[in-house]
């Protein structure tokens, strides 16, 4: 089997926890996908005159598909990127303004529940009742990524032939350059940033079910964010009296240029939790974490894309 043959579909459930049947139209373009399958096994630890033990029991089962996207407009504004449903699974909103710009934003209440599959030249590996969680890796002179994680309440491993008649989207992905980087007011050089929106996906049981849940939801996020911008003096930044004071400031930065291309990331209250010293290149350096914060709620992070 060659790795290179992959394809990942995912598609929202009509009814929840309901496996749904992929079409061509559902392929999306990825990379490094890994299915993991996860089944309860109980032992038996029963008493006999001999030491072998006994087959245990497979009880409660679950899987996650994780996989990466590059992070990209659809390369016409107002039309949704192909890792809109992706997003949308993580506990997203989506808002479209017609030929203008698509924005996505957390959500506290109706998100959807997917079928993941994945098929990796022959095999096709599905779950279903799934939601996810996503990071966005921004490192300079490189393309977004998205690296997403689902989990889904159900698997299925058979062979099946891969999709066809697929057609992807061929917008090229913009680089981390040229990106009007301000956090809290300050044009900070780094060379990375990082947010998790770190939602917490709780399985929900239920013995009714062959694999004993209904479904997947996500019932908490903690967003957090890490930057690693070189070390100023206090008189130009003050990293140090922000992190004391619990200060919270805006964060910005762009992505792309062309119209239909164009990613801006928002952060109303990015608050710093911890730095640590690190060197770049030999340049003094900050490792620092921060959490985003709510300012009226479901708004603490925006991918606008236009």
């Amino acid at each position: 089997m060659l790795e290179s043959r992959t394809q990942l579909a995912i598609k929202v459930e009509g009814t929840e926890g309901s496996a749904e049947a992929p079409e061509n139209t559902d392929a999306v373009l990825h990379r490094n996908a890994k299915f993991i399958p996860d089944i309860a096994m109980t032992q038996r630890d029963m008493r006999s005159s001999s030491l072998s033990q006994f087959s245990a029991v497979p009880g409660k089962r679950q899987a996650a598909i994780e996989f990466e996207m590059e992070l990209k407009g659809s390369g016409s504004a107002g039309t949704a990127p192909e890792s809109g449903i992706c997003l949308k699974g993580c506990g997203f909103t989506e808002t479209v303004d017609t030929g203008v710009s698509v924005t996505y934003t957390p959500a506290s209440s109706s998100i959807g529940s997917y079928t993941l599959l994945l098929y990796e030249d022959g095999i096709l590996h599905k779950i279903w009742g799934a939601r996810g969680t996503v990071k966005l890796i921004l490192k300079a002179g490189e393309p977004g990524i998205l690296s997403f994680s689902f989990i889904g309440a159900d698997f299925s491993a058979t062979d099946v032939a891969l999709l066809s008649g697929c057609s992807y989207d061929s917008t090229l992905p913009p680089a981390f350059l040229s990106a009007q980087l301000t956090i809290d007011s300050y044009a900070a050089l780094l060379s990375s940033l990082e947010i998790d929106i770190a939602n917490t996906l709780a399985l929900r049981e239920d013995a009714n079910k062959e694999s004993g849940h209904y479904s997947t939801i996500i019932s908490k996020r903690m967003p957090v964010m890490s930057i690693d911008p070189e070390k100023v003096l206090v008189a130009t930044y003050d990293f140090y009296g922000k992190l004391r004071s619990g200060n919270e400031g805006a964060l910005s930065t762009v992505l792309g240029g062309t119209a239909g291309n164009i990613c801006t990331i928002t952060a109303p209250k990015v608050q710093y939790t911890k730095i640590d010293e690190a060197e770049r290149e030999g340049i003094r350096t900050l490792g620092i974490d921060c959490q985003l914060n709510r300012s009226s709620g479901d708004d603490e992070l925006s991918l606008a894309f236009t």
